[in-house]
């Protein structure tokens, strides 16, 4: 009967001794999943740290009047002209950064499409001359496809500023990409958007 108990007492004592050990092991095993999660954490917070830094200072070296937010200010020429193909990738960088709010001022005559960092900006003329329906086109997608927005359209009269034809606008599917249309109405030189990405 007491070699019996001895070893009750030693198969207890070893199953014990399995079990703390399995135990442990799952403590271990817990410890480096949640030290994984942290260090994901710690990346995923750099990251964005490094995007706000970076969306910061394109919002600086733009400004306003570089397309970095809306701008309802006087456009009339020689104070702000149309944008170019190097204002407007500089606007999409900004996008890339994660901004939401943009300002676009196209010339009447434009007839274009820009590409970079995984956002695209294609905008057609309304002036039948220059292959226009009447209507300005503007579409704005990214590389994951259509990126909804709103805009408020005004035409500009590059002369002394006035605004006209002021419209909210919705864009609406396009294939994969989005579009606002905009109907030429006061026939003036200038055409802006301030834009919100939904």
């Amino acid at each position: 009967m007491r070699i019996e108990n001895e070893n009750l007492r030693q198969a207890l004592n070893e199953i014990g001794i399995a079990g703390i050990q399995r135990v442990e092991q799952n403590l271990n095993i817990e410890k480096t999943q949640e030290g994984a999660r942290y260090q994901e954490r710690v990346v995923k917070e750099k990251e964005v740290e490094t995007k706000n830094c970076e969306l910061e200072e394109l919002r600086k070296e733009l400004g306003v009047i570089g397309g970095a937010g809306h701008y309802f200010g006087n456009d009339k020429g020689g104070v702000r002209d149309s944008m170019e193909e190097k204002e407007f990738k500089k606007v999409l960088q900004l996008l890339a950064a994660g901004e939401t709010k943009i300002n676009l001022k196209f010339s009447w005559s434009q007839m274009l499409k820009v590409a970079e960092a995984g956002w695209t900006i294609k905008f057609n003329t309304a002036f039948k001359n220059y292959g226009g329906d009447g209507k300005f086109y503007l579409w704005i997608w990214n590389k994951e496809g259509g990126a909804k927005f709103k805009a408020i359209a005004q035409e500009i009269d590059e002369r002394n500023g006035e605004e006209a034809n002021r419209r909210e606008l919705q864009s609406k599917k396009d294939g994969t990409r989005q579009r606002i249309k905009y109907e030429d109405v006061a026939g003036y030189v200038y055409v802006r958007f301030n834009i919100t990405i939904l």
